[in-house]
């Protein structure tokens, strides 16, 4: 009995090990993380209207903020702009930080025109 139960600590250190050091991530931690919408216009544009559940991380601070706002690298990330350039640049300096699921999707008048 003492060695079964040694057993099963040493395959939930190994577990735990694996999350903690980021090999694995358990599916239901994945799950629970919405996706967010990043607008990366600057203050201004943003003042002038936005999506509703939107933030502003402009995307010459992105790569210093985004910490504040996305703590798991596999978070579904959506980036948007005036004409997906500026989202076109966020997602890559993104991606060089190891997030793996981040999506520019353009333009945001069009975007907000094809919203409910």
């Amino acid at each position: 009995m003492k060695q079964k139960i040694k057993k099963i600590k040493l395959h939930y250190l190994a577990a735990f090990s694996m999350i903690f050091l980021g090999l694995i991530t358990p599916h239901i931690l994945v799950a629970q993380d919405k996706t967010i919408w990043i607008d990366v216009r600057t203050e201004e544009e943003w003042n002038k209207g936005h999506l509703e559940n939107a933030v502003l991380i402009p995307y010459d601070v992105i790569t210093k903020k985004i910490g504040e706002f996305v703590k798991n690298k596999r978070q579904p990330i959506n980036l948007y702009c005036r004409s997906g350039r500026r989202a076109e640049i966020a997602r890559k300096a993104l991606e060089q930080m190891g997030y793996f699921n981040v999506q520019n999707r353009g333009n945001y008048e069009q975007l907000r025109q094809n919203s409910p």
